[in-house]
């Protein structure tokens, strides 16, 4: 009898030990700086990768860019395509700035060869300020497929069909073929710093007095001629405030919406599609003019909470 409930107890633990081993729940870390797949932690990472969806979840459980850039980390360790598919959501989040470490570290060639390279950088150097004159060096030193309207207008016939940054503002928009047409005068960013009077500050008065002969050893009492001087100062401050330039380039875009979404006098991140230089007929003439002309591909309006290099 002792031998059958020894028996019978010995099944009921293995059954249970079973069960546990095939539903192994999933969890988070505390911090959170990795996702776990599951508990077990040896059977991590399957076959395939995330769909978008998923690794959106995973790349928004995370309270800050840094960290979700870690997770991705080490699900690269394990599987490189699970790795990017998470990455390219922490991108997306809209505190992900370090522009460094993407083009510099191991992610550098996942971003060249993603179709979405060109707005993917945009976005990021949207997120950081906008700054394109100075970000733009970054790419073409890593060789990133993305260039500057400077260059594309040296040598239109070399750059056509390629991505174009700019940094500017749309102007004379208007419906054209089923969607608008407008200029697009390119912009940059620079900080300008200004030295203010701040809110009920103090009046320093300065105050100095000197006696002076009118001739060398003459009583200075009687036949001197005292000066008498008085400043009076008060406190500043020096404030920076980011200040949109334009470059003196600008080309005709062309966006398929019919929408006017790019406002006027707004500067935006605009990535485009260099069409190079054709001929453009001039309204109210019958002369034409050459002028580069570009397609909208995707756009963002640049974080001005930051401040750009400044103007000195």
């Amino acid at each position: 009898m002792r031998r059958l409930v020894s028996a019978a107890f010995a099944l009921a633990a293995a059954v249970s030990s079973a069960g546990c081993a095939t539903s192994a729940p999933s969890v988070v870390g505390p911090e959170p700086t990795t996702l776990w797949e599951n508990a077990r932690g040896t059977d991590v990472v399957a076959d395939g990768t995330f769909t978008p969806a998923e690794a959106r979840k995973i790349a928004r459980a995370h309270d800050a860019a840094h960290s979700c850039e870690q997770t991705a980390r080490d699900f690269a360790k394990k599987n490189i395509e699970r790795g990017w598919a998470v990455m390219h959501q922490c991108i997306l989040r809209n505190d992900f700035s370090d522009l460094e470490t993407l083009i510099e570290s191991g992610w550098a060639e996942h971003v060249a060869a993603s179709p979405d390279a060109a707005s993917l950088l945009a976005h990021v150097i949207a997120v950081r300020g906008g700054d394109v004159e100075n970000d733009i060096r970054l790419l073409r030193r890593r060789k990133m497929p993305v260039y500057s309207l400077q260059a594309a207008l040296a040598e239109p016939d070399s750059y056509r069909g390629r991505y174009v940054l700019v940094r500017g503002t749309a102007r004379n928009g208007r419906p054209a073929d089923g969607g608008r047409s407008f200029r697009l005068v390119e912009t940059k960013v620079m900080a300008e710093s200004e030295w203010v009077t701040p809110p009920n500050s103090t009046r320093l008065s300065t105050r100095t007095a000197g006696t002076l002969a009118d001739q060398p050893g003459v009583d200075i009492r009687g036949r001197g001629v005292v000066e008498r001087n008085q400043r009076d100062e008060t406190a500043k401050v020096e404030i920076l405030h980011n200040v949109s330039v334009e470059t003196g380039r600008e080309l005709l875009a062309s966006i398929k919406s019919d929408e006017p979404s790019l406002e006027p006098a707004t500067d935006y991140i605009v990535v485009l599609r260099f069409e190079g230089v054709r001929e453009i007929k001039i309204e109210d003439s019958d002369d034409v003019d050459d002028e580069a002309t570009a397609v909208v591909v995707d756009y963002f309006e640049p974080e001005s909470s930051r401040f750009a290099r400044l103007g000195r």
